[in-house]
């Protein structure tokens, strides 16, 4: 059987790739930063940045093992307490602070409860109240020359900006890629995979407005499988399925893109034609029927044939049906179809069309 639709994994984007991104580029910038701080002589940044280094490893480990929450924990812990040390050890100056924000944009995005992301917003809230204060009040345990002083607040602004921007960007398209899923998932047929009743009402709708504008004929088919009730009794719903999937299969195969394809319902289907003839839509209506009778179809080891039955209209330049009226139309050719013996196809014209 075909394979369901592949919606978008939101979990695995925001708390697996997004969260891996954010502590592989801690960890690339800590590359950079370290060894430059070493050079300034303080040794419990120079560790503790160390630390945070192995932090962010450990954290690309758990969110291997999906342990995600957990993850986060560390490493907003980790980020934050070295953000505490390096301003009381560097000042208000060195750019330090900026790690809060950061982080209270991360806590919000976390695999956490709604109440513990308060309380981790809130604490960030509290240590950059308390640093701030204390900071501005007493000087710096290790203070920098200038030139260090300024080095390290425009790196850390900018790598800070730039985390903040990223991480907004990635939830937007998160947020735009589950959207567009959903509206798919609402437009689509869970089963087959081609267009549901909803999206063919939508298509017919559309249709209909640019056919008063353009007078572009095209061609309407109405599908039904013969018999096909016989094959659930017999086999099972399941085969059933898997039948309807393959006959879907078999139509959006038949000139691609190009045409519109649609489940209407049970064990019937829809085919829109863009054709400037009848003869057109005949042909693709033969062609379909045919494919279908000579297809094997294989359930529960066994081999079955299966034919279905078209009804299907053109509509010209000259019709003035309305849109329902283009649909009971090719339902009606469908039926004569079916009454006259099934297998076959039968085309023939809306009201005021011809």
């Amino acid at each position: 059987m075909q394979a369901k639709p592949n919606y978008v994994d939101i979990e695995t984007r925001q708390y697996y790739h997004q969260a891996n991104l954010v502590y592989l580029s801690t960890i690339a910038a800590d590359c950079i930063i370290v060894p430059i701080i070493f050079f300034t002589g303080s040794m419990v940044s120079f560790y503790g940045n160390l630390i945070g280094m192995v932090i962010a490893l450990v954290a690309v480990y758990l969110n291997k093992k999906k342990k995600y929450g957990l993850s986060a924990f560390l490493f907003i812990l980790t980020i934050t307490a070295l953000g505490v040390i390096q301003v009381l050890l560097f000042g208000l100056n060195s750019g330090f602070m900026y790690y809060f924000f950061n982080m209270s944009v991360l806590i919000v995005y976390t695999k956490w409860r709604p109440s513990f992301k308060f309380v981790g917003v809130l604490t960030q809230i509290i240590l950059f109240g308390f640093t701030f204060a204390y900071a501005i009040q007493n000087p710096p345990l290790y203070p920098l020359e200038l030139g260090w002083i300024i080095f390290f607040h425009v790196i850390n602004f900018v790598l800070n900006i730039i985390g903040v921007a990223n991480s907004a960007y990635y939830y937007i398209r998160i947020a735009k890629d589950a959207q567009n899923s959903l509206s798919k998932l609402a437009t689509t047929d869970y089963l087959t995979g081609v267009n549901n009743r909803v999206a063919f009402d939508t298509y017919m709708q559309d249709k209909k407005n640019a056919f008063d504008k353009t007078k572009r004929p095209f061609g309407l088919l109405m599908i039904d499988v013969d018999f096909f009730k016989k094959i659930n009794d017999t086999y099972g719903h399941s085969c059933g399925d898997e039948i309807l999937v393959s006959i879907a299969k078999l139509l959006k195969e038949e000139r691609g893109n190009q045409d519109f394809v649609a489940r209407y319902g049970g064990e019937e289907f829809v085919y829109v034609i863009d054709a400037f003839q009848p003869k057109t839509v005949i042909e693709i209506a033969e062609r379909i029927r045919k494919k279908v009778e000579a297809y094997v179809f294989k359930c529960q080891k066994q081999e079955i044939k299966m034919t279905i039955s078209i009804g299907g209209i053109f509509v010209n330049r000259e019709c003035t049906e309305t849109m329902d009226g283009w649909i009971e139309c090719a339902d009606q050719r469908l039926y004569q179809a079916k009454s006259e013996g099934r297998n076959r196809v039968i085309i023939g014209e809306s009201m005021h069309a011809s």
